[in-house]
């Protein structure tokens, strides 16, 4: 029973300070088109066959789509959180391989022909399992394609070269 008092508590707690915030502001808007510009500069960078406009699409597309994606999914932050609340069967998704399915499922929509989007896979089989998307094209190798992480920062995409990523050790799905 007293663990169910202390749970109940947490809950209200981290629950509480879940605020949404339906404003605007500009900060924001700055800061989505900065990451935008530098995902359009990390696609150009595979290679100098990628079509300028497709990569600028792209980049635009996963940047806010991976925010479209968190507020559906009304994530409370951090990211394992609110895969707790999930397996509480408090949420019903925004666990790594639901944003990697709906983002996937919404970027194949486009049919982008400069590059290829891939499900990449940190730890398969084990506890902590993390699964995510990258671009690349047939003339890259794995470790120079590009980290497309929705979930990392709770619908805040997190990209970078797989080789540079120091979290997690990615493979093919």
């Amino acid at each position: 029973m007293k663990h169910y008092i202390i749970l109940i508590i947490s809950l209200t707690f981290f629950l509480g300070c879940s605020v949404k915030n339906t404003q605007t502001n500009i900060s924001n808007i700055n800061i989505t088109k900065t990451k935008i510009d530098m995902l359009t500069s990390e696609i150009n960078s595979l290679n100098e066959y990628i079509d300028k406009e497709e990569a600028r699409s792209l980049a635009f597309d996963t940047v806010t789509y991976s925010k479209y994606l968190a507020q559906k999914y009304e994530v409370v932050k951090p990211a394992l959180f609110h895969n707790l609340l999930i397996n509480l069967k408090i949420k019903d998704r925004g666990l790594c391989y639901h944003y990697a399915n709906d983002l996937l499922k919404y970027l194949n929509t486009k049919k982008y022909k400069s590059f290829k989007l891939i499900k990449i896979v940190s730890s398969p089989g084990e506890y902590f399992e993390h699964t995510s998307l990258a671009v690349t094209t047939h003339r890259n190798k794995f470790d120079e394609s590009i980290v497309l992480d929705a979930w990392r920062d709770s619908g805040e995409l997190y990209f970078s070269k797989i080789k540079d990523d120091k979290k997690y050790d990615w493979e093919l799905r």
